[in-house]
């Protein structure tokens, strides 16, 4: 009896073990599937941002570059704007001048 009992014990703890250990691969296996999948999901994600913000730089650039071209040609404006008048005031004082040295003399 007592060795029935003993062989009974080593019987179950040998399916213990067996049940554990299957379950120790596949709980692995699982893991490590799961890592994968995370870190696919991390790199696909990943190369979207990149994507996404390249955009937005390439938005950003294009842009400031149409800002700058503006601000220029509204800079060349009020240059000519301004060169027109002192010219006007260059003219006039040119007049001025020319009508007080007539009459002086």
């Amino acid at each position: 009896m007592t060795g029935e009992m003993v062989a009974l014990g080593f019987g179950m703890a040998s399916t213990f073990g067996l049940i554990v250990g299957v379950f120790s691969v596949w709980n692995g296996r699982m893991t490590r599937q799961e890592i994968v999948n995370v870190i696919r999901e991390t790199q696909l994600r990943t190369e979207q941002l990149i994507r996404e913000t390249q955009q937005l730089i390439r938005e950003t650039q294009l842009g400031t570059e149409r800002l700058i071209r503006e601000t220029q040609q509204q800079t060349h404006q009020l240059i000519r704007e301004e060169q027109a008048a002192n010219r006007e005031m260059l003219m006039r004082l040119h007049e001025n001048t020319a009508r007080i040295l007539a009459k002086l003399g």
